[in-house]
């Protein structure tokens, strides 16, 4: 039996972005629920930890600092199973690492409506309880950016803003360069023509991306704002279900995302 033809270019960035939505939904669930954590913004994390404990204040050392070695856990588990497949010949990689998404993030709503109500009202949890559910999700926001780092020939962090801001502002700058180098001298005569090409250049094919991921992932935390006030944690189902979507997606046909 033939093997499937993999997810095309098109397909994986559309997954992307509609992965990049579902985080910046998460990321604003962990923060109206469980303390203001953010649980894919490490590097604020780390820096409001260190303050927090210079200043003896340990109740927001560890609302701060948790998040940080389960998000690193999660990515630790998402590069050893890419890896682990690979070895195996096992096209169908990204799967077996989001399957682990899927079940932090089911764990995490399970446990959410138990203990923080199905409501916008939450009750703060008790420091185990805001241990498991903050850990749930800063594993499951690892695991995706771990697992889903290449588009094609593109790398992108669907969860990672400051490193998508990074890229996209060096691409861009790449891409008004190479305008540049093609209408220098006569611009009115080439800009035409140079602007049909672009489709087909590398960077400008980035600075569209990683535009796009931006916007999702804003998009995805300003849904997240305003769909917390009317369903409380049982948002947390959308990013669910578009992990779940993906899982499924590559054991049809493979995303395959890393070479």
């Amino acid at each position: 039996m033939p093997s499937a033809r993999p997810l095309s270019h098109k397909e994986k960035t559309i997954l992307a972005i509609a992965l990049s939505w579902g985080a910046g939904l998460i990321d604003v669930l962990g923060y109206v629920t469980l303390y203001h954590a953010f649980v894919a913004h490490m590097t604020g994390n780390t820096v409001s930890a260190v303050l927090h404990g210079v200043e003896h204040n340990w109740r927001e050392v560890l609302h701060r600092g948790t998040p940080i070695p389960a998000f690193f856990l999660g990515l630790l588990s998402a590069e050893a199973v890419l890896e682990w497949s690979k070895r195996r010949g096992d096209r169908r990689i990204a799967a077996r690492a989001m399957s682990i998404e899927a079940a932090c993030l089911a764990a995490f709503l399970g446990l959410g409506l138990s203990v923080l109500g199905p409501t916008p009202r939450v009750t703060d949890p008790s420091a185990a309880q805001f241990i498991a559910l903050v850990a749930l999700i800063a594993v499951a926001m690892g695991v995706q950016s771990a697992a889903m780092r290449k588009i094609g020939a593109l790398t992108i962090f669907t969860t990672f803003m400051t490193g998508t801001l990074t890229k996209l502002a060096k691409d861009l700058c790449d891409y008004f360069f190479w305008l540049h180098d093609r209408t220098q001298g006569r611009l009115a005569q080439r800009f035409g023509s140079v602007l049909r090409l672009s489709p087909r250049q590398e960077s400008f094919q980035s600075v569209i991306l990683l535009t796009a991921v931006y916007f999702s992932y804003a998009t995805g935390a300003l849904c997240g704002a305003f769909g917390f006030h009317r369903w409380g944690v049982a948002i947390a189902a959308a990013p669910l279900t578009l992990v779940v979507v993906t899982v499924i997606a590559d054991l049809v046909r493979p995303i395959s995302p890393v070479p």
